[in-house]
């Protein structure tokens, strides 16, 4: 693969676009410069769309404004400073699907899974994905799409192999309503497209619930307090 020298970063503000989620993206913004990894981004974003068709619109614009590769960072988390340093990096290591982990919006501490899957229903914990990990990253079955980088050939591939759109909220194969990320990763599994994530890069996820860290000790907690 071919290296990463142009990014769009797809922004869909049906979340709740705190302000702690723009300081976040500026300053992952800033290290990214600074490391001189890519040589253009390009900001997408979609107001007001259902979420499937906001996934789908954007990737049609990275494709027509000629990107290497989209970045999903949804508007209700709060990354580190080298989050898109580290996601650019993986791509450039050969991950066609990379991301870090966040855990699930919910109240209850029990709800608040991480939105990862190795190999089986049940959702992964961090020290399974860490136990795995090999080289700095996990292969996974499936991740949260808000927190990753999708090269622009895994869109290529899907659009030949099983046809678009690329994300949908009802999926006519199995019948049933799955979230936009679920029909997206069916039909990676579909085409064997690998997915990878790092267990160290995590987010926290600040939902109506409040923020919700990895670890409890995560560094971004300071900016949500």
């Amino acid at each position: 693969m071919k290296r990463i020298e142009s990014i769009a970063i797809g922004r869909l503000f049906f979340n709740k676009g705190l302000w702690q989620y723009h300081d976040a993206l500026h300053h992952a913004m800033t290290e990214l410069q600074r490391s001189g990894l890519v040589g253009r981004v390009e900001w997408i974003t979609r107001d007001g769309d259902p979420v499937d068709y906001a996934r789908e619109m954007c990737v049609e614009e990275m494709l027509k404004r000629d990107c290497d590769a989209i970045v999903w960072i949804d508007t209700d988390l709060v990354v580190p400073p080298d989050a898109l340093v580290r996601l650019v990096a993986m791509a450039n290591a050969g991950c066609p699907i990379a991301g870090g982990l966040y855990r699930r919006a919910k109240q209850r501490p029990e709800e608040q899974h991480i939105l990862t899957r190795i190999d089986k229903p049940e959702w992964a914990t961090l020290e399974q994905l860490r136990a795995i990990a090999t080289g700095g990253t996990a292969q996974v079955a499936i991740t949260a799409g808000g927190f990753t980088i999708v090269r622009r050939e895994v869109y290529e591939a899907l659009a030949v192999k099983t046809g678009r759109p690329w994300y949908a909220c009802y999926d006519p194969v199995a019948q049933d309503w799955p979230i936009e990320d679920t029909y997206f990763y069916r039909r990676v599994a579909q085409a064997a497209i690998p997915v990878y994530v790092d267990p160290e890069l995590h987010a926290v996820h600040w939902s109506h619930f409040g923020p919700v860290p990895v670890t409890p000790d995560q560094p971004e907690m300071t900016r949500c307090l």
